[in-house]
């Protein structure tokens, strides 16, 4: 995405979904820099099921080397495939797109970025403080990161996801499903009441890892 004017200014959300189940595994923000990109791979590294060399990992991003460095430092490159796909474009629209294989084997239908950036488009209509141009942007890292925090507890538990629905026979209701229940983490779909009621404080295993697409957009400090 664009960065800001003022160096000091700009701050970046890096996000890693689960393509197959929408799962929002996790996030970080900052400058656009390796520290971040590794705290977002620490993280899926964390919450994900362990890959190994009989079942590996896919993970596709966007052309930033960044990601390449940050799956290396945290995972045994035996158990993971990892492609790119970078856009060229030509006056704001994309013209060509160019896919390469880093290490491991993933299929051209993987390579592809296109679930995480239809993500993104979710978190700008969701989240008020991503709207271009608007009064109510970010001026305090923090509450950014809670506010992510807060929206990707929605996403996956209680945000019924259409493309997760299973049909059923005709005369019989559609079973509707959150990402949080496509992976089994839950037995169904949660309500605010039961989010915010919670006592304890849980940790929670964000599913496994399969078919992960990783991206860097979002410029979102304006003017300090």
């Amino acid at each position: 995405m664009d960065a800001t004017k003022t160096a000091s200014s700009d701050c970046w959300i890096y996000i890693a979904k689960e393509v197959e189940t929408k799962l929002h595994l996790a996030h970080s923000t900052g400058k656009r820099v390796q520290a971040t990109a590794d705290k977002l791979v620490k993280m899926v590294r964390k919450r994900g099921k362990k890959p190994t060399k009989q079942e590996n990992a896919t993970f596709a991003s966007d052309g930033d080397d960044q990601y390449t460095k940050t799956i290396l430092k945290n995972f045994d490159v035996e158990t993971v495939n990892y492609g790119q796909l970078v856009k060229e474009r030509e006056r704001g629209r994309v013209v060509g797109k160019t896919r390469t294989i880093i290490f491991g084997e993933v299929d051209d239908k993987c390579m592809d970025t296109i679930y995480v950036e239809r993500y993104n488009l979710t978190l700008r209509h969701g989240i008020s403080r991503l709207v271009r141009k608007c009064l109510c942007f970010s001026k305090c890292k923090e509450m950014l990161d809670n506010h992510l925090d807060v929206y990707q507890c929605y996403n996956n538990m209680i945000r019924v996801n259409s493309a997760l629905t299973i049909k059923t026979k005709k005369g019989k209701k559609n079973i509707e499903r959150t990402p949080c229940l496509a992976e089994g983490i839950t037995n169904h779909i949660w309500t605010w009441k039961e989010l915010l009621m919670l006592k304890a404080l849980l940790t929670i295993n964000w599913g496994t890892i399969e078919f992960l697409a990783i991206d860097c957009g979002y410029e979102i400090f304006q003017n300090g």
